[in-house]
This record gives C-alpha cells, structure tokens and sequence, in this order.
C-alpha cells in the first residue's frame, strides 16, 4: 500500500499540472510562483533560468526573457499565421551587431528595440541589470500598446528623484502599463533586478494587448513576406521583393488603394509596392485622419519626405520603398487618445520637408 501511495503522488507530480520548482529546493519567492509558473507553462523561461530565483538576473538573460514574450504574445493572438524569430531574422537585414553577445536573442531584442547597447558595438551582456534599465527595456518593446506617464504623485516612490532622468519615462509608462512597479514606496532605480521579479515582468508583457514592432516604433505583420527591412539603431528602411504570387499583400493593398477618396477611382495606376508605401503602415502613417499630402504623390511615383515630429518619413527615395528616421528625444510615442509622442507628450503634426 505504502508504494501505491508513494507512486501515486509521484505521477500527481509528473502529471497533474503543478510545475515542481524544486531543484534542490530551489523554489521562487511565494508572491512570484504563479507568474513564473505560468512563464515556464507558455514557454517564455529557458531552462537555464528556472533556478536560483533569487539572484539578479544579466542583461542577456532579460532580453531573452523579452524576445520569447513577444514571440509566444504573437502566436498566441495571431495563431500560426504569426511572426517566429525565423521569419524575423529572415525578413531583416541588420546593420548594428554587437561584439560580445552574437545569440539570436540578442540580435532579436535589438530589432524589436527592446535594447540598444551600452555603446555602437558592445552590449555587454554579463552586466547584472538595473531596476530602471529593466523598465527601460520592457517599455522600449511595448510603448505602442496603450500607456500614459503616471504622475509622480499617484506613484508614490520616495527615490523617483534618483531616478536617471532617461528613464523616467519609461519607470512612469511600465507603471501604467502595469508591467513593473516599485518595491512599496520605493522603486530602487539602480538596484539589481531578481531572475524572478524579471520573470513577473515578463509574463505580465507576455499577457499585454501587445503590437508587434521593429525598434519599439514599427508595426510589421508577417502576411506581408514581400515587405523586407533593414534596421538600423535610429532608422528602419523598407523594400519590396515580388514574389510573383498573389499574396494577403497584393489583395490588401487593391483593398486600401480602391477606398482611399484621393486615388481609389484610378485603378489603372494600382502598383502594389508603391500601394505598401503608404498603406502597408497605416498605423503609423495615418494618411487619412492627418490628411497626409503624401498619398497621391508616392502612388504615382514621386518621392517626398515629412516629418512627424518623433521621426521623419521619406517615401520612393534612393535608400528603399520607405525610410524612417527616428529623432533622438526622450519618451515615447503612442497612439492612444490622439497621437502623441515625447516627453511630457505633444500631439504629432504632419509636414511636408521640401528638398
């Protein structure tokens, strides 16, 4: 009876639904278990880190906590049909490689903007994080979904005056977002951040109404392979290969172009690379509800450029199809109650620069 009962328990173990922490009684904090239960469950915590929950975790280990977040966000809103590091990797050509961290997630984290590096070439990965460069990154991949800056009073931190000031935006934004806060009334900018606290943050991206984005700013959308992009520190340039089929872009792109009020009776004239220019990006570019001069002209085969305020957009220029340039100020951009973007926010105007 006594073995009966001993394996009884064991196959409730094995099977039951519980994860078992335990590595030589290695187990999370009480108040962390079931959010990292729940990331090993959907695939976000390597094995490497599903242990010694406690110590800090390392700039490398966070972004690849992030990058499997994103990717498994993805699959599990969007289903098969969804971006995969494969896909990624192959529709971008990157022209910022660091010297001492050469992983894919890595490579990843830095086309998603999760992370930028603590120079042009180095990232250097073994350097234990800090509780605000964490934030930094975790806001960096998901500004575009809905977030404001909290206000200082409604955060309550005793220490948000040693808060470096560029990462204010981002400790009031994961604020709001809910993806990481402070530790009672204290946030403990240049603390370290723990395998576990890293992991919460993680699910808690993972479980966000997260767009997916190339440098933070950029939503993309993997039905549309043709569409390949190079990704610079601050500039993503996009270029159009056929592949000679009918494709969700080719029947996307008909689709906008035979609605838009300024070219849509001219379907003689429907190009679907110069269609992708000014369509494919709807949700940046927002031709219709900012009145974009762009439209005819880049439909037609004209190249121009304008500026957004946080970036400028040149359309049919000698670089590619499109070329984003994004300016070097603080904050963040968002589209929530009005497009906006900086630090505190202004409201984004649209005009043309003349060349």
């Amino acid at each position: 009876m006594k073995n009966n009962i001993a394996l009884l328990v064991v196959l409730i173990m094995l099977f039951g639904g519980t994860t078992v922490f335990a590595v030589d009684g290695d187990t999370p904090s009480n108040w962390a278990q079931e959010e990292v239960r729940r990331g090993i469950e959907v695939g976000i915590v390597p094995e490497r880190l599903q242990s010694k929950y406690q110590t800090p975790i390392t700039r490398e280990e966070f972004a690849e906590l992030i990058v499997n977040a994103v990717f498994a966000n993805a699959k599990w809103k969007i289903g098969e049909n969804s971006w995969t590091a494969e896909k990624l990797l192959d529709a971008v050509t990157l022209e910022v490689e660091f010297e001492d961290a050469k992983q894919d997630h890595v490579k990843l984290a830095f086309i998603l903007g999760s992370i930028n590096g603590v120079s042009d070439t180095k990232f250097a990965p073994n350097n234990l994080i800090t509780r605000q460069e964490a934030a930094t990154m975790l806001v960096n991949t998901s500004h575009t979904s809905a977030f404001n800056y909290t206000p200082e009073s409604t955060l309550g931190y005793t220490d948000f005056d040693t808060v470096a000031d560029w990462a204010k935006p981002a400790v009031q934004a994961s604020w709001s977002q809910g993806v990481m806060r402070g530790e009672g009334t204290t946030f403990n900018p240049v603390g370290n951040i723990t395998r576990e606290q890293a992991i919460a943050t993680a699910i808690r991206l993972y479980e966000r109404n997260h767009v997916f984005t190339l440098r933070g700013n950029l939503p993309v959308y993997a039905q549309y392979h043709e569409l390949k992009y190079t990704v610079g520190k601050q500039h993503i340039i996009v270029d159009y290969e056929d592949d000679g089929e009918e494709t969700a872009l080719d029947t996307d792109m008909l689709i906008a172009w035979n609605s838009n009020r300024t070219i849509g009776d001219r379907l003689e004239y429907v190009d679907t690379e110069r269609a992708a220019a000014v369509f494919a990006f709807n949700a940046v570019l927002m031709p219709e509800t900012l009145g974009l001069g762009a439209v005819e002209p880049t439909a037609f085969g004209k190249s121009t450029k304008w500026d957004y305020g946080y970036m400028t957009v040149s359309f049919l220029d000698e670089d590619g199809l499109i070329r984003f340039e994004y300016k070097d100020i603080p904050g963040y951009m968002t589209q929530v109650n009005g497009y906006k973007y900086g630090y505190p926010f202004k409201e984004v105007e649209v005009n043309q620069i003349i060349k």
